[in-house]
């Protein structure tokens, strides 16, 4: 099996979509003899902002001497992004071998009902896992996929879970309001275990409330950490922040914005919990490893003349904080190349972004749920003067190009897939 072949296996197993629920992947580790129990693990949930946390958590803990195995979806230009040890990917050939091992599971187990295969995530995750163990990581920074309860990921022990933000997004599958989303969400939280959550108002309350009924500990970002912002620079931005155990004067981060100051945070809370556990840490790792944290597609900085920013804003509240970061920056012009899939609230997305900008080029992203930009021309037109439908981002960037003033600033944005179309038709073929 090639790696090509290794791809169109996994993705191919798309098509049972999304199933929630532990069964699968239950079965599918234990015949691989619990590769989970291998390492110590950081589980994270949330609706924004958890890969940016757990990339964060990935460079502290990697600056502390460990080795570690970072696991995060979906991937921007590379499937093998998904799966790192050390800040290195899973190498083709033994994504390959592993994928061999992988179906051969699937066909022995499911062969007789293959309704009931495995996912896409499913797999992946189980691939993900054997990796980590083979490979002898320390540690396993694993994102939750969708939810947390009924995630592929919720078979680990964590010694720390972290649920970031949490806010309104795949109500299909986790519920029609918030405190049905945190009840999923904190689903990851184990029975006598530490908690780490920078969720607020009724969202924190029900996941506090999970917290109390497992005999867990509860640490509060939002309350038990003080931020002093000090600047930004197109570098990124720099805090002072008082924690639990210390004072950091003057952090860095790498990634831009104000709610990325909140996901560090987040990650040094989670950090001084395992310090708490009794496993080193410490200041300077926390201090080199925020600053060297690596996540792109996330406020990125393309270029100069004209200022192209490419961010995988994908649903009401991270639209809201990318405006929010814009609107601190008094950018003098700003042109829209927006792209989202269909089943977003792209219409409430659409209108945060309005005051932004009076030119919207609307496209459509590289996934079979992409809503068509004819379908959204309608209602753009409501929120922008100027609104145009490019086929393709190449379109759509050279459009929005011909437009701009060299100090104007062209922002791509509306979902992950969007983003990684703006860096492939930019040129990248590699996050690294």
């Amino acid at each position: 099996m090639t790696y090509s072949d290794a791809l169109a296996y996994l993705n191919g197993l798309q098509r049972f979509g999304i199933r929630l629920g532990l069964e699968n992947i239950l079965r599918l580790v234990e015949a691989f003899g619990h590769p989970e129990a291998a390492f110590r693990s950081i589980h994270v949930a949330g609706t924004n902002g958890k890969g940016s946390t757990a990339a964060f958590t990935n460079g502290i803990l990697r600056a502390a001497g460990f080795r570690i195995g970072l696991y995060t979806s979906p991937h921007l230009l590379d499937f093998r992004e998904r799966i790192l040890v050390n800040g290195h990917p899973i190498a083709e050939g033994e994504l390959a071998a592993l994928t061999i091992e992988v179906a051969g599971v699937i066909d022995r187990l499911f062969a007789p009902s293959p309704l009931s295969s495995p996912t896409f995530f499913e797999a992946a995750t189980a691939s993900a896992l054997l990796y980590f163990a083979r490979a002898g990581v320390d540690w396993g920074v694993i994102e939750v996929g969708l939810g947390g309860r009924s995630d592929a990921t919720n078979i680990l022990r964590a010694e720390v879970s972290v649920i970031t933000n949490i806010g309104l997004e795949h109500q299909e599958h986790l519920g029609d309001t918030l405190e049905s989303i945190a009840a999923e969400k904190a689903g990851i939280v184990r029975e006598g275990g530490s908690v780490v959550s920078a969720a607020e108002g009724a969202a924190l309350e029900t996941v506090a409330r999970i917290v109390r009924e497992k005999g867990a500990r509860l640490i509060r970002v939002q309350d038990e950490y003080r931020v002093r912002y000090l600047g930004r620079s197109e570098r990124g931005e720099t805090f002072r922040l008082t924690g639990r155990l210390r004072e950091y004067d003057s952090l860095q981060i790498p990634l831009l914005g104000r709610h990325q100051i909140v996901n560090a945070t987040t990650a040094v809370a989670a950090a001084e919990l395992l310090e708490e556990q009794g496993f080193t840490v410490g200041e300077f790792p926390i201090r080199q490893g925020l600053a060297s944290a690596h996540w792109p597609g996330r406020l990125q900085l393309i270029s100069a003349r004209p200022r192209i920013l490419v961010d995988g804003a994908h649903n009401p509240a991270a639209i809201q904080a990318l405006r929010s970061f814009l609107e601190e920056e008094r950018l003098p012009g700003c042109l829209l190349v927006f792209g989202v899939l269909k089943d977003k609230a792209w219409e409430q997305m659409l209108e945060t972004l309005a005051p932004l900008t009076s030119t919207v080029i609307l496209t459509r992203p590289e996934s079979d749920r992409g809503a068509e930009p004819g379908t959204l021309a309608d209602v753009a037109a409501r929120y922008f003067a100027q609104v145009r439908i490019a086929e393709t981002m190449a379109e759509a960037l050279a459009t929005a190009r011909t437009l701009a003033a060299p100090e104007d600033t062209i922002l791509v944005t509306g979902s992950l897939y969007t983003a990684a179309a703006a860096l492939r038709a930019l040129g990248f073929t590699s996050i690294f």
